[in-house]
């Protein structure tokens, strides 16, 4: 009797602990806003969710691709052009515990936008860079 006891108190502590410094991963998408005023943007999405609610993501080491429904007519290249305020994306994140702060993985740029975003580049590439270039309407930010 002794034994069972023993074993089921470290099952109940190992998951207990597991939980403390595992990290959430989630995917989710909506349509990219301007950051708002004040707020840092380098590296950094701000995506509209379809509740209204703005959901903050760094991308500084993310995979960024086209969904395979994007035609070829509709790819700029690198797909990091297309990370325009109004361009709807799928992302994978995972959520850090303690920070709440999401960090993707994968960012795809969705089909049904992906034709709708200006190319400020010039043809040597040059130009602004569109994640922090301020080009659409400012959503104020929300506290819970």
């Amino acid at each position: 009797m002794k034994r069972a006891g023993l074993k089921s108190l470290i099952a109940v502590l190992v998951l207990a602990s597991t939980g403390l410094w595992a990290e959430a991963q989630g995917t989710f998408r909506g349509e990219l806003v301007s950051a708002p005023r004040g707020e840092r943007s380098a590296g950094l999405l701000y995506l509209l969710g379809r509740d209204g609610n703005v959901r903050r993501v760094v991308v500084t080491r993310a995979v960024v691709e086209y969904d395979s429904a994007v035609s070829s007519e509709d790819r700029s290249q690198p797909a990091r052009r297309a990370l325009v305020p109004g361009t709807e994306v799928r992302v994978v994140a995972l959520v850090d515990s303690e920070s709440g702060e999401w960090t993707a993985s994968r960012v795809e740029v969705i089909a049904h936008h992906a034709a709708k975003f200006e190319d400020d580049y010039g043809p040597d590439g040059s130009g602004p860079d569109q994640v922090t270039t301020s080009t659409g309407p400012e959503i104020p930010s929300r506290t819970i």
